[in-house]
C-alpha cells in the first residue's frame, strides 16, 4: 500500500526542529521547579480557567454521553476563546491569543469540526497547564496526563467564581459550553460568552482570591514547595508595589531564604553555561556552512577564532557553575564536560548531545537533520512552553528562571495591571517599559 506524508500546516512552523536538548532536560525542569514549583508554563490567570473548564467540561459531556477526551474538548474551547477575543479586538494581535492566522476566516465553529487536530494550533496554551492544574489544587489525578485529570472541587469552585456572573442565553457557562460539545447548541457569537472565556478579559474580581489561594496553598506538593511558591509571590507583589530598576545577585531578598536563593543562582548559572555550550555550537555549525567544498569540520583540526571565543566564554560560565557547588548530577556532569583541556572534548561531548543539528560521524563534525548552516541561535529546549511576551521590563535578576518572570505577570494579572504591561503605548501607567 502506498502511503503519502505531509504537514497539516500549523499557524506557524515552530523552531521545535530546531531546538537543542542536549540531554538537560531533567535539569533544566528541576532548576525551574527549585525556583517556582509546580507553576509550570503559566503567566496569567485565563490559561488556568480555560484548561480547568475543559477539564470539567469533558467530564459532564461525557456523563451525558458523549465520547470525546479532555485534551479535544479543552483544545476547543481554547480556540473558541481566542477566536471570539479577535473578533472582538478587530483581529489584531496580542500575546494572550493564538491562532490569529489559523483562526481568519473560519465560520464553522460546530464542535466536531473545531475538535479536529488542525483546526488550531499544534502547540495551544493548555500545554503549559499539565504541571499546574494538579499542582494547584483545580484537578486531581494519578497520573500526569492531561486525559487522566478529573476537575476537582477547588476547580469548579474557580470556574463559578470565574464565569457565575456571565449567562448566555440564560445558562451557566459549563452548561452551555457541553451543549456546544453534544451538539446542542451553536450560539456562540455572544458578548455573555466572549467577556467570560476571551484571555483578553482579566477574570472577575470574586475569582482572584481563590486563584490566589491556590498559588498558596496548591494541591498536594510538599510543604517545602509551597512555601518556596508563597515567598516568590510575596516577593514580586513587593517589586510591584516598591518598583526597582535594576537587581543584582548580590542581595537577597528577604522573602526568600537563603537554600532558595542558592537555587535560584545556581539555576541561573547553569542556564548561563547551557546558552553559552549553544552558542559554541552555532559557532561550529556557522563554520560548516561557510566552506566551500565538503561540509564538515573536523576534531582533529585547530579551532577557529569565533569557535575559540565561545569556547572560552562556555568555560567561563560552567567554572562559575561549578564553584557554586550545587547538587544536580547531570549539570554538573555537563559542566565539567566543558571545561575540558582539550577544546576537541568539548566539542565532541556537546556535538554528541546535540546529535540533531549537527552530528558526529567519526572525528568529522557533518549536517544533522536540522542544520541550517547559519549562525542564527536555535535556543534550547525548556521541555516547557515557555512563551513569556516580552513588552515592559520585569525588575529581576540576570539569568533568573523564566518561572520567576512569569509570576511575576500573573501577579500582575491579578491586579488588573496585565493590559498596562504588555501595552505600554496605549497608557501603561505605573507598569510602563522604561
Amino acid at each position: 500500500m502506498e502511503a503519502t506524508w505531509g504537514l497539516l500546516g500549523p499557524e506557524f512552523l515552530p523552531n521545535a526542529r530546531r531546538t537543542r536538548i542536549l540531554g538537560l532536560g531533567a535539569s533544566v525542569r528541576s532548576f525551574n521547579d527549585l525556583a517556582v514549583p509546580g507553576l509550570g508554563g503559566i503567566w496569567y490567570g485565563k490559561q488556568l480557567l480555560l484548561a480547568t473548564l475543559g477539564v470539567a467540561v469533558a467530564e459532564e459531556a461525557h456523563n451525558r454521553g458523549a465520547k470525546v477526551q479532555n485534551i479535544e474538548v479543552a483544545n476547543a474551547i481554547e480556540a473558541l476563546a481566542c477566536w471570539l477575543a479577535f473578533n472582538s479586538n478587530g483581529w489584531s494581535r496580542d500575546a494572550r491569543l493564538r491562532g490569529n492566522t489559523k483562526l481568519q476566516g473560519k465560520d464553522d465553529f460546530s464542535f466536531r469540526h473545531v475538535r479536529q487536530r488542525n483546526f488550531y494550533v499544534t502547540q495551544p496554551m493548555r500545554m503549559a497547564t499539565v504541571q499546574a492544574l494538579p499542582a494547584l489544587g483545580f484537578v486531581e489525578s494519578d497520573s500526569a496526563r492531561f486525559n487522566a485529570f478529573r476537575c476537582s472541587d477547588a476547580g469548579m469552585d474557580f470556574i463559578k467564581q470565574a464565569t457565575g456572573e456571565y449567562r448566555p442565553h440564560k445558562r451557566a457557562v459549563i452548561d452551555h459550553l457541553t451543549r456546544w460539545v453534544l451538539g446542542e447548541n451553536d450560539k456562540l457569537k455572544t458578548n455573555e460568552l466572549q467577556q467570560a472565556l476571551s484571555p483578553l478579559h482579566r477574570s472577575p474580581n470574586d475569582a482572584i482570591p481563590l486563584l490566589r489561594e491556590r498559588l498558596i496553598q496548591g494541591g498536594t506538593e510538599n510543604h517545602e514547595d509551597k512555601e518556596r511558591r508563597a515567598n516568590v509571590l510575596a516577593w514580586v507583589e513587593t517589586l510591584r508595589t516598591n518598583r526597582q530598576d535594576r537587581l543584582t545577585w548580590d542581595l537577597r531578598p528577604i522573602e526568600i531564604s537563603e537554600k532558595h536563593w542558592h537555587d535560584i543562582r545556581a539555576g541561573a548559572l547553569f542556564f548561563e553555561t547551557r546558552e553559552a555550550a549553544i552558542s559554541v555550537l552555532d559557532a561550529a555549525e556557522a563554520h560548516i556552512g561557510n566552506q566551500t567544498a565538503g561540509q564538515s569540520y573536523s576534531l582533529k583540526a585547530q579551532a577557529h577564532e569565533a569557535l575559540n571565543r565561545a569556547l572560552e566564554e562556555m568555560k567561563s560560565a560552567a567554572n562559575k557553575y561549578l564553584a557554586f557547588k550545587h547538587a544536580d548530577e547531570e549539570a554538573n556532569k555537563f559542566c565539567c564536560e566543558c571545561v575540558n583541556d582539550d577544546p576537541s572534548c568539548i566539542l565532541r561531548s556537546l556535538v554528541e548531545r546535540d546529535g540533531h543539528v549537527l552530528r558526529l560521524v567519526g572525528d568529522e563534525i557533518k549536517p544533522g537533520p536540522a542544520f541550517r548552516g547559519s549562525a542564527t541561535q536555535v535556543g534550547a529546549d525548556d521541555s516547557e512552553d515557555q512563551d513569556t511576551p516580552q513588552a515592559g521590563k520585569i525588575p529581576l535578576p540576570e539569568g533568573i528562571s523564566y518561572r520567576m518572570r512569569n509570576l511575576y505577570l500573573l501577579n500582575l494579572d491579578m491586579h488588573g495591571e496585565l493590559d498596562g504591561w504588555l501595552n505600554p503605548d496605549a497608557g501603561g501607567g505605573k507598569h510602563e517599559s522604561q
